[in-house]
């Protein structure tokens, strides 16, 4: 395999770690990062004072009902004296984070990334679908009635 210049590393993803996908989790956001790092680190033989950094992703504070997630979210996904960082896009963070993970490995920024993908949106009201129909357009977008879910 021909090297990249512009990026000194190779990166590979050692292990993997998922919660049930379920509506109303009793689990707090945090309890439910905590199992899913837990799951992967275990799957990749590692433990926690292995890992450089973490990179955690979660959708906008709004859509959630808590301010600043990302240190809200750094203590259960293994963030504890790491450096944290936060991703979220709308509509694609669930991507995103594990390429801001790749690109942490792959500059040489960290040798081993933790990246951690949470969202419970269950306990929202309204329904973020609610708060989705105000973000369009009210002239040229709303007549077309327009969903994200």
């Amino acid at each position: 395999m021909r090297p990249n210049i512009y990026y000194s590393k190779r990166v590979g993803i050692l292990g993997s770690g998922l919660t049930l996908f379920r509506s109303k989790m009793l689990e707090t956001p945090q309890e439910l990062a905590f199992i899913a790092a837990r799951r992967a680190l275990d799957e990749a033989g590692l433990e926690l004072k292995d890992i450089d950094c973490v990179v955690t992703g979660s959708a906008p504070d709004a859509f959630d009902g808590v301010h600043m997630k990302g240190e809200y979210l750094a203590h259960g996904s293994g963030g504890i004296r790491k450096m944290v960082s936060r991703v979220y896009v709308g509509g694609a963070t669930g991507v995103m984070v594990p390429i801001s993970g790749w690109y942490h490995v792959a500059s040489g920024l960290c040798e081993k990334v933790l990246v951690v993908a949470e969202e419970k949106m269950s306990g929202d009201l309204p329904h973020p679908q609610a708060i989705f129909r105000y973000i369009w357009d009210p002239i040229t977008e709303k007549p077309l009635n327009p969903n994200l879910i």
